[in-house]
């Protein structure tokens, strides 16, 4: 929280209700010299009365401060299962040496992914590009049976696939819906 800032929002909030700096004053038992190094950033007010001026001003705390909660939207990925998946499938069935390393450089790149999914590194269209292309390779591994993959793995290969291609097909669809909307609109 920058003092500047927070000094305009206390002098837009005092405005927005049409009140003086006396009448704030007032309100606190305060005198108007002091609302006013508030206003000017000579001094900050301590947070008792940051709770009273946002109710004066009709206003959350955080509001007044700054610091209200940003909505943070992550996409909805299947990335977390898919890492499971794959990941019980690699330990659990058994498979040729080139065939787990394999399945290696696909939970690296899933775990890649989620990752930045997680830190919110990743734009969005990398997150479901990855999962498409992760899709698709897994899905050609499975069908082109790979080093004589063993049934149960080429499973475990198409249910990844799927469980990945789910939120960019349903994407897909949102995106499709509101290009139609904004038509309708328009």
């Amino acid at each position: 929280m920058t003092h500047t800032a927070f000094n305009q929002r206390l002098q837009q909030r005092r405005k927005a209700r049409r009140l003086t700096q006396q009448q704030v004053a007032d309100q606190l038992f305060v005198s108007r010299k002091t609302v006013s190094s508030w206003e000017t950033g000579r001094n900050l007010p301590d947070l008792f009365m940051i709770q009273r001026l946002a109710a004066i001003y009709q206003t959350s705390v955080d509001d007044l401060l700054g610091t209200a909660a940003r909505s943070v939207t992550r996409p909805v990925t299947m990335l977390g299962p898919a890492l499971a998946i794959m990941a019980v499938g690699r330990l659990a069935l058994p498979a040729w040496p080139a065939m787990l390393l394999l399945s290696d450089v696909f939970l690296l790149g899933l775990a890649i992914l989620l990752v930045g999914w997680w830190r919110q590194r990743l734009p969005v269209l990398v997150l479901r590009g990855g999962a498409l292309i992760l899709s698709i390779l897994l899905v050609s591994a499975a069908w082109n049976n790979l080093f004589a993959m063993d049934f149960g793995l080429q499973l475990v290969y198409l249910l990844t696939a799927v469980v990945l291609i789910i939120p960019v097909a349903t994407a897909g669809g949102t995106w499709y819906r509101r290009q139609r909307n904004q038509q309708v609109r328009g």
